[in-house]
């Protein structure tokens, strides 16, 4: 049997199976015993379970707790996809004016598929061209450290420098992130014009003194070769090669 998923109007859904819990949601007041402020926090209970079977019954409870649609299946739905904010690499094959390429860009999503929706959509904006979606991998990186875009256009538009990316892989003698504090290797990402001003930046970006210790040793500096990195800019940080030693 084909899976069928849709979101229907919940008087609509009857034989139809939900896809997640059906919830019941209401605002609570509580009083600080101390201060006496008041403060409104959201309550949620299940009403219905993943997998259940909408039937009279249960559509009528939930409209009566104001459930107006719902997402459901035809059949029911066992597993859960665990989906976590990571970086992918996604590899296209790219096919313009009778030439054929390879290209790679790095994208921050929940899951492999959304990466490739990411990335397909992006193509079919910004790229004149037909392309195939390979391979889509999971990164790990502990830190992805970006110049400035502003200043990374003027490099580029003066044509005396070529913005690249590197991987950085840090050898650290504590992990402050780990509970025994055991030594630990860290890959970094970050975009510089070279390999000396790929390490400058990460020292600039973490604290130099930290970096020209001997509690952290620089292992490997490999130029990746990646078109773009598409992330949130909350979670990248930013630096001015202006600043960067020379």
């Amino acid at each position: 049997m084909e899976l069928i998923k849709k979101t229907l109007d919940v008087h609509e859904a009857s034989g139809w199976f939900l896809i997640q819990n059906a919830l019941r949601y209401w605002n609570e007041d509580i009083e600080d015993d101390e201060t006496g402020e008041i403060t409104t926090v959201e309550r949620n209970e299940v009403l219905c379970g993943k997998g259940t079977c909408l039937n009279d019954i249960t559509i009528s409870l939930l409209a009566e707790n104001g459930v107006k649609a719902v997402k459901v299946s035809n059949i029911p739905l066992l597993g859960t996809q665990e989906k976590n904010l990571n970086l992918w690499e996604t590899v296209l094959k790219v096919r313009s004016n009778k030439r054929k390429s390879q290209k790679s860009y790095f994208v921050s999503a929940d899951c492999p598929a959304d990466a490739e929706v990411f990335i397909s959509e992006y193509f079919e904006v910004n790229i004149e061209a037909t392309f195939e979606v390979i391979k889509v991998n999971k990164l790990k990186y502990g830190k992805v450290i970006k110049m400035y875009e502003t200043e990374r256009d003027e490099y580029e538009a003066d044509g005396k420098w070529h913005v690249k990316w590197y991987c950085c892989q840090i050898y650290a003698m504590f992990d402050e992130n780990s509970e025994t504090g055991n030594a630990c290797t860290r890959n970094v990402l970050i975009q510089a014009t070279s390999f000396e001003k790929a390490i400058e930046a990460i020292k600039l970006v973490n604290g130099r003194s930290e970096y020209e210790s001997i509690y952290n040793t620089f292992k490997i500096v490999q130029e990746l070769n990646i078109v773009d990195v598409f992330m949130p800019d909350e979670d990248v940080s930013f630096y001015s090669d202006n600043e960067i030693s020379e």
